[in-house]
């Protein structure tokens, strides 16, 4: 097609044949084309993503295009948008029990690398790439080198953190990478079926992949209390946006415990009788969780929520108040 006769329909068009087109990975046949209204919000999250970087490349190369006197219309470039996407909140993040069976769970070369992920957030990237020079090098963690545009960091480690990147260091050069497949080369595109496997022993979601463990790790500190902003910098964000819309302190369950363990008391009276009430609230909180947090972390506004939610508990709710007298 000719850069003149390029309009927004066709841009449209070229959109929604994106988004309704299933990704292909690695050797995996491609998938039937499906329609957009059957798409789950995540799967057209994730869609918007691969369109929107498509238009982005295409959109700069029709715009040089016009730049370098290839074609006179503007037209072209100015109808090629990005779509806009909201992020969700990750849910899909491991327990500290979860993190031990999932590494119990590892053949051992595998297991280290998964232990690392989860001691600094790092992407299976800066992991496979990380050398024994990198670790304690400048300061009490390890040197991230940058990759494609991404600005290199260092990421601070726990005492434990430590000791563990220094025994895998210990008697090696300099040049050697830290985390090796035990076939001697780097990690990079080899973990794939290994993880899956290992999440799947360990009786973990079935869609949760590696990037998971940066999730986790961003989801423990931010539970533990940690500025957004130390969360941001240890996971190389330019500031903490990302960090707020997306990580686990946004799960409600987190939420909901962040909120019944700060807020400052405000009425004694209340707050007596709230403090006696204590085991019949956890009791409700429970209840109301059920037997998957991971189902509970993925609530929605309440006009969205199944009415079987509100009858399950309604009648626990009513024993509660009634136990609960007005104070005068």
């Amino acid at each position: 097609m000719l850069l003149e006769e390029l309009n927004g329909r066709d841009i449209i068009q070229f959109s929604i044949d994106v988004l309704e087109t299933p990704p292909k990975r690695g050797n995996q046949r491609q998938g039937q084309r499906r329609k957009l209204d059957e798409l789950s919000p995540d799967e057209l999250r994730k869609r918007k993503k691969t369109l929107n970087t498509l238009i982005g490349i295409l959109r700069l190369a029709v715009k040089l295009a016009w730049e370098n006197g290839s074609t006179d219309s503007e037209r072209a470039w100015r109808c090629i948008r990005r779509v806009p996407i909201s992020d969700q909140p990750r849910t899909v993040f491991l327990s500290r029990q979860e993190c031990v069976a999932l590494l119990e769970s590892c053949r051992a070369d595998l297991r280290d690398l998964v232990q690392g992920a989860l001691y600094t957030g790092c992407r299976v990237a800066e992991l496979s790439n990380l050398r024994v020079r990198d670790v304690a090098c400048d300061v009490f963690g390890i040197y991230v080198a940058p990759l494609k545009s991404r600005r290199p960091r260092y990421v601070f480690l726990p005492d434990e953190g430590l000791a563990f990147f220094l025994a895998l260091c210990a008697g090696r050069m300099p040049d050697e990478y830290v985390f090796r497949h035990r076939s001697g080369y780097s990690w990079q595109g080899r973990h794939k079926h290994l993880f899956k496997d290992a999440v799947r022993n360990a009786g973990l979601p079935e869609e949760f992949v590696f990037h998971g463990l940066r999730h986790t790790y961003a989801s423990q500190l931010v539970q533990a209390g940690t500025p957004l902003i130390v969360v941001a910098q240890q996971l190389g964000h330019a500031n903490t946006d990302t960090v707020s819309r997306t990580y686990g302190h946004l799960a409600p369950q987190i939420r909901e415990v962040q909120v019944r363990t700060h807020f400052a008391e405000l009425d004694v009276s209340y707050a007596k009788k709230a403090r006696g009430l204590s085991e019949k609230f956890q009791e409700l909180s429970r209840s109301l969780q059920g037997s998957n947090w991971r189902d509970y972390g993925k609530v929605e506004p309440a006009n969205s929520w199944p009415r079987s939610n509100f009858v399950t508990s309604a009648s626990e709710v009513a024993q509660l108040l009634q136990s609960i007298e007005r104070p005068n």
